[in-house]
């Protein structure tokens, strides 16, 4: 697994422009409460941190970019702000204190060689917090002692799961059957869906997380999750998830996924301790729009982006993969952090002349090719797929194959003269086998504003953008 980030909860990487100004104010607030700052509190540190941006958005020279990191622990917040170039920031550093509000904590430091570390600060008093609540609207209200249980929903509970969502995505959410009570209670007596949901203190829900399968699949997706915001900042989705691992473990599912956004970390967090590394990045797989509305959105303006994390739940698995060369190296570390033992099989020939695929494309624009199996007619038959789904108004495409299929170095030969790169592995995605996925977006997307909370990520980030301008170099 990846390194955890544990010396902050959540964390915002922006362009320096004042522009994002108001992005960074709902973050650091949104940030707050959910690791259970008051929300007065939470308001003051987000105005302390934006003001702050401003002034240094004043001495910046070029799009530098920045990281802003935020944390509350023993009855203080924190908003960290991480600038490169020492030199250009060192006059307005010294005089922020003189800038900021005065009731405002801020201190600063040098960091490393080239940078500084600003730190706004606000303690709060957890006894105070339900007082301060009750200056929030009634309906962000609620008191972090209320009790609360997770428990199975019933059918008559399916609306009330429809209005949370609606809460806090508005109707631009990817799963739609939640929308409607009758398609949703489907799903669950069909046992396509395995729910849990939190309840308050009087039974309504307040939460909800899932499991979803193909009838007769060895793995499930957790996801469908949601949590009200007035009670975010109490670890639900984790408890959630803890219930919904023993209900796998029970069905006797190989293992389960999730494909948390990229939008935020919040989610990323929860998959990060329930021990589900991540194997692949989804670039562009859904429309701008699609995200939560009560969240700030940094990857505005392009299409939206998951990642792929998966755990397995038995211990002791083992697999042969064909590993194309330029891949070999980041295929063995991820399925290393899986538990996986691998062999490498020695790269070899397409056993058949002629490939079998199958296209797709979904309401969102998101195109997948799949090979099941890969003739040395693969570059033939990429092409024509490609053709395809682009005609079909794909705008972002995914590529996948089986891992130990011998023709598979031929195929990643021709998808990157195509233009496709590396995105990652799918564990069991294929009836129990795995399968490797490259993608191909058609339109700007910077991976830099994909917000990513361990580091092992955005390592993988990084390999994923070198490789996509590799490819790019050979067509």
């Amino acid at each position: 697994m990846g390194k955890g980030n544990s010396d902050h909860f959540a964390e915002l990487r922006l362009s320096m422009e004042a522009e994002g100004g108001e992005l960074l104010r709902a973050f650091v607030r949104e940030a707050s409460l959910v690791e259970g700052v008051p929300p007065m509190t939470a308001s003051l540190i987000a105005a302390d941190a934006a003001q702050t941006w401003q002034i240094l958005c004043g001495s910046r020279t070029n799009a530098e970019r920045a990281a802003v990191l935020l944390s509350a622990s023993k009855g203080e917040a924190r908003a960290r702000i991480l600038l490169n170039g020492h030199s250009r920031f060192s006059a307005v550093v010294g005089s922020l204190s003189a800038q900021v509000r005065r009731d405002a904590g801020l201190s600063y430091r040098e960091r490393g060689v080239d940078g500084w570390e600003i730190t706004i600060h606000r303690g709060f008093e957890p006894s105070r917090e339900a007082a301060e609540r009750n200056e929030e609207p009634i309906a962000e209200a609620a008191e972090t002692t209320e009790t609360v249980r997770i428990d199975v929903p019933q059918q008559s509970d399916s609306a009330a799961i429809a209005r949370c969502f609606l809460a806090v995505y508005g109707h631009n959410y990817v799963h739609r059957e939640v929308f409607s009570p009758h398609r949703y209670w489907r799903k669950v007596e069909s046992g396509e869906l395995i729910p849990v949901v939190t309840r308050d203190a009087r039974g309504e829900v307040v939460g909800h997380v899932a499991l979803e399968r193909e009838p007769g699949a060895a793995i499930a997706e957790r996801g469908e999750a949601v949590v009200l915001p007035s009670y975010r900042g109490r670890h639900l989705l984790e408890r959630m998830t803890e219930r919904l691992t023993d209900e796998a473990t029970k069905l006797g599912l190989v293992g389960i996924y999730a494909e948390p956004v990229t939008t935020h970390t919040f989610s990323q967090r929860n998959d990060e301790r329930a021990g589900m590394p991540t194997c692949a990045i989804l670039l562009g797989a859904a429309s701008e729009s699609l995200h939560s509305k009560d969240l700030p959105v940094p990857t505005a303006g392009q299409r939206q982006s998951f990642l792929l994390t998966f755990r397995f739940l038995e211990a002791g698995r083992a697999c042969e993969i064909v590993a194309p060369p330029a891949y070999r190296d980041v295929m063995t570390t991820t399925y290393g952090r899986l538990g996986v033992g691998v062999s490498l099989c020695e790269s070899g020939t397409p056993t058949e002349t002629r490939s079998m695929t199958s296209v797709m494309v979904n309401p969102w624009g998101y195109g997948r090719i799949r090979f099941e199996m890969i003739g040395s007619n693969a570059s033939i038959e990429l092409s024509q797929a490609v053709s395809d789904v682009s005609g079909l108004g794909a705008r972002a495409v995914q590529l996948s194959a089986h891992v130990d299929d011998p023709g598979l170095p031929l195929l990643v030969e021709s998808a990157r003269r195509q233009g496709f790169f590396y995105c990652g592995l799918a564990p069991a995605f294929s009836e129990g086998r795995d399968l490797l996925l490259m993608q191909h977006v058609s339109e700007p997307l910077d991976i830099n504003e994909l917000q990513l909370f361990t580091d092992q990520t955005k390592e993988l980030a990084a390999f994923i953008e070198r490789d996509r301008q590799s490819a790019q170099s050979q067509r």
